[in-house]
This record gives structure tokens, sequence and C-alpha cells, in this order.
């Protein structure tokens, strides 16, 4: 990869404290919705979520066991000896970290189905990666990989690698300047208020990038506005999704931070927010349209 090139952030004063119009700090994200199975990716989500919802959050720990047929001849997924064992674990996780929770058994079939309902009604839905790599995700399927193409609440793609702190921590925020873009880094921003972290927007430019420096150097001034000396922009060649991965890597990264499209199909071949939840090395928080019936023009590239 070609070296990088890194911008300022435009002059603004980097003293420390917090400017008068950086948002009230406090959780970005207080009541979150996880889903859990079990696996070391579920219960990673588990302690990120608790960790960005923080004292003042709540968490809904959600196990969906998948019965199908009816009566005697009902059959689950999960077995309600192992529901209960998932659920205790994850419910500990929460206490240990200081944050409420609540445990739900959902008998629901698809199981994306009911967890994607059920997220309607909270702030964030905590899901762990999608097992194996981005291309058998998209052929293969499962309940994570198939809500990347249909979410509309926030969603955080926890990595199984995670079991410590979030504070202190770097954040990773893509944006390619479009329309959207804006409210992906406030949100980055903010997540780094609330977990002192260091937050870094990236910039990927390829050859047939629609490049608009200006409105990424005036992401990076906002940005420093709500945290002086704690952000930097990034101006990185290469195609997005590897740019993003490689960035997330070198840099040691706990949370890359992306606009989707929520591309579904054929189309969903060329999602780089696809990709990369599926193959970062760090867990992905993705940001859906803001409104879902327009067109979706976010931070993707």
């Amino acid at each position: 990869m070609a070296p990088s090139q890194k911008t300022g952030p435009g002059g603004e004063s980097a003293q420390g404290g917090q400017h008068p119009d950086t948002p009230a700090q406090g959780p970005v994200f207080k009541d979150i919705l996880c889903a859990v199975d079990g696996t070391r990716a579920s219960t990673a989500a588990v302690r990120m979520a608790a960790h960005l919802a923080g004292p003042e959050g709540h968490l809904t720990l959600l196990a969906v066991t998948a019965a199908q047929g009816s009566g005697p001849n009902a059959t689950a997924a999960i077995s309600p000896g192992r529901v209960e064992h998932v659920l205790t674990r994850a419910k500990h996780i929460a206490d240990e970290a200081g944050v409420r929770a609540t445990t739900i058994v959902d008998p629901g079939h698809p199981p994306v189905e009911v967890i994607l309902e059920r997220a309607a009604a909270h702030d964030l839905l905590a899901l762990g990666a999608p097992a194996g790599s981005w291309l058998g995700g998209m052929l293969i399927g499962g309940v994570a990989a198939a809500a990347l193409g249909q979410f509309d609440t926030p969603m955080l793609v926890a990595r199984r690698s995670f079991t410590g702190s979030l504070r202190g921590g770097r954040i990773l925020v893509a944006s390619d300047g479009q329309e959207g873009s804006d409210r992906v880094v406030e949100t980055a921003g903010r997540l780094g208020l609330g977990l002192g972290a260091q937050v870094t927007i990236l910039n990927a430019v390829a050859a047939e990038s629609d490049v608009r420096p200006h409105q990424i150097q005036a992401q990076g001034r906002a940005l420093e506005r709500m945290l002086p000396g704690r952000s930097e922009v990034r101006v990185e060649p290469g195609r997005a999704a590897d740019v993003i991965m490689e960035a997330a890597h070198s840099s040691d990264v706990a949370i890359a931070v992306l606009g989707s499209r929520r591309l579904g199909g054929v189309r969903a071949l060329g999602s780089v927010s696809r990709r990369v939840a599926h193959d970062a090395d760090c867990s992905v928080l993705l940001l859906p349209p803001q409104d879902s019936d327009a067109p979706a023009t976010t931070s993707e590239t």
C-alpha cells in the first residue's frame, strides 16, 4: 500500500477541554439488544455492548430457540438447558460490568426475522461476527450475515477476539464525504467522547472515487472540536474495503464505524460494509441509511 497522507485537524486547538458545540457526554447507545447463542463471538458482543451502554444503560439478552412445529412435535435449535446456560453467562458479564440486563427466550422462527423485529425497539443490535469469510458468508448465510442486508437499527458486529475494555482505545470511521457521512462521523466522535478513545477519519481514494476533500476536512475539524487532540484524518489510496481493513489492522483498532447501504442479492457482492464486517480483524459498527425510504447514500463506498 502506498504511504498514507495524514492531514491535521485544520488548526483547531488541541489543549483539551470540551468545545461548547460538543454534544453532552453520555452513552450513544443506552438500550441495546444482544442476540446470544453461546459462541465466543456472541459473548464478545455482550461484553462490548456492556462497555457501550455503561452504568446508565440497559441490555436485553435475547436467545432465539427457533422452535419449529407445534405441540409435542415442536423442536428447538437450542435446548432449554443450553439456553439457560447461555443467558446465565451473558447476564453474569453484564452484572460484572455494572449494567442492568434482562433475559428473554423467544421460540420464533426464522431467527433473523425475530431478532430484527425485536431490534426495532432498541438503540443498537449487538451480534457476534459471522463465521467464515466474506464470500463464504454470502453463499452459506447465517443470522449475522442475513441481518447485514436487512437491518434498520444500528448494528454492532463483534469479533470473538474482544476480551478487554473499549476505554482509551482506537476507533476508525470510514467516510467518503458524501451525503449521510456526517452522521457516521458524528456517531464515531460521540463514541470517542464517551469512551475516552482516539478517533481517526479514514478516506479511501480509488481511481473511480468521487473525491470530496473539502467535506472530509470539514468533518475532521468538527471531530477535533469534539475530541481536542484525540482525532486525525487519514487519506489512503486504494479500494475502500482493503484500505479500511488494513488501517484497522495496522492501528490496532477496537471498532470500525461504517455506513451501510444494506445491499442484498448479487449487489451485495460489491458491498464494502459486508466485506469489512466479515473479514476485518476488529469489531464493526454499522449504521443503516437514515431514511429507509430514501436512496441509501451513507459513507459506504
